[in-house]
């Protein structure tokens, strides 16, 4: 929902600042007659320059939010916070310049009005392209300097509305009235084609910025692998049979066939992973296509059956944190959330829409989850035991195995980031 709002608050901001360009001396020459507007020009200016100022107060306040508890802040959010002032700061410099060119033109032709009229374009010139960097790194930065940058973006639209007023006040009313501003309407039109640009050109920098990383990031090292001193090599057949002797077969058994139990866990009702005791109620969700892996019903870390287990599984796990219950609880006390338990998968669903699926392997438990790609692909290059989920078509499901060497933040994080897709 915020993103919604961040996208609706970025295209109010950049229509509203488009009208603060256009100067309300004459309105008739576009077909209108409201002299009330021309006469309180200041005031109406003034006013969108307060509701930009509120609307990135907001979001600041947001993405702080979000930096401190997430790790990031999502782009469209961190546009909210500081792309209002900053629109507005050009939108009002960009007055200050046509106006500051047009007195210079046609009341007083002087070097002192021209030297102005050459630091009103310059100072215009600087909020465009600075301002394009302070927008690309307000997201990076921490919260000191979110918070430097915002006051940034305000100073440009304090010191670009007052430069507005002193060109203002400089015009005869009569004069002012008879400017020819006809084609200044085309400002909103402007403001929302360098907006599309700049959307444009940040996202390719976001796409190059991603493709670097994914070529010189390394991977995080895998766990180190133990062998069994008796086990044979990996190129050795699998040994006989041979329970005569009392010895375990080590041979991989056949799949077991699935039985298609589904049961949806009411709010109140406390899961268990070792037991099955819920009521089932009628209500039916679709259930998840994800990696075949998920449809596995037997622990194979607690009943050991194939020599691979030794080979491409480390032995060792860590204690894990949060453990599998506790993370179960944790996912079905976010709001709205139903969960339903079908075999040995429990998947979590927000508005009927599929958002988690979690699976308890005793030492370790596997995770689907909705991811944005840039986000999940980052992930990718920093977790080994995190990958693209085969099962699903849609480029928003991932996977992961936790062995106790996710961080307690990673595995929270993910299950906030896959509610807030769906909920969004």
């Amino acid at each position: 929902m915020k993103r919604f709002f961040a996208n609706l608050i970025l295209l109010l901001s950049v229509i509203l600042t488009g009208i603060v360009l256009i100067p309300f001396n004459n309105l008739t020459q576009w077909g209108l007659n409201f002299p009330i507007v021309t006469t309180y020009e200041v005031y109406i200016k003034g006013g969108v320059a307060g509701l930009m100022f509120l609307f990135g107060l907001i979001y600041l306040i947001v993405s702080i939010h979000d930096q401190n508890n997430y790790g990031e802040v999502q782009h469209s959010v961190a546009q909210a916070a500081v792309l209002p002032l900053w629109l507005f700061g050009v939108a009002i410099l960009g007055y200050v310049a046509l106006m500051q060119y047009m007195y210079w033109m046609w009341f007083a032709h002087t070097t002192p009005n021209l030297i102005i009229l050459a630091g009103a374009a310059a100072g215009l010139l600087n909020a465009i392209v600075f301002g394009h960097l302070v927008i690309g790194n307000f997201r990076k930065g921490g919260v000191l300097k979110k918070i430097a940058l915002f006051i940034f973006a305000l100073e440009l639209a304090g010191v670009g509305g007052y430069g507005a007023y002193l060109v203002y006040i400089k015009f005869d009313a009569a004069d002012y009235q008879a400017l020819n501003t006809l084609y200044y309407a085309a400002a909103p039109v402007l403001f929302l084609v360098f907006y599309i640009v700049h959307l444009i050109v940040q996202a390719a920098s976001r796409r190059r910025e991603l493709e670097a990383e994914v070529e010189t990031s390394e991977p995080a090292p895998r766990a180190e692998r133990h062998v069994e001193k008796n086990a044979p090599s990996p190129a050795a057949p699998a040994p006989a049979p041979a329970a005569k002797h009392g010895k375990k077969d080590l041979r991989k058994p056949e799949p077991q066939p699935l039985q298609n139990k589904t049961i949806i866990v009411d709010k109140n009702q406390s899961i268990t992973t070792s037991e099955q005791n819920v009521d089932p109620t009628t209500l039916l969700f679709d259930d998840v296509e994800v990696d075949p892996e998920f449809n596995k019903t037997a622990n194979l870390d607690r009943q050991v059956s194939s020599i691979e287990y030794y080979i491409e599984k480390p032995k060792m796990f860590k204690p894990l944190d949060p453990t599998f219950d506790s993370l179960v609880q944790y996912v079905r006390e976010l709001p709205n959330v139903v969960t339903k338990l079908a075999d040995d998968r429990i998947t979590f669903y927000l508005d009927r829409k599929p958002f988690l699926v979690l699976m308890n392997f005793g030492n370790y438990y596997r995770m689907a989850f909705r991811s944005e790609l840039e986000r999940g692909i980052r992930m990718i290059i920093k977790y080994p035991t995190i990958s693209k989920n085969k099962g699903t078509k849609d480029n928003l499901w991932f996977k992961a195995n936790n062995y106790g060497d996710l961080p307690k933040e990673v595995v929270y994080d993910i299950v906030k980031s896959a509610f807030d897709i769906v909920h969004a």
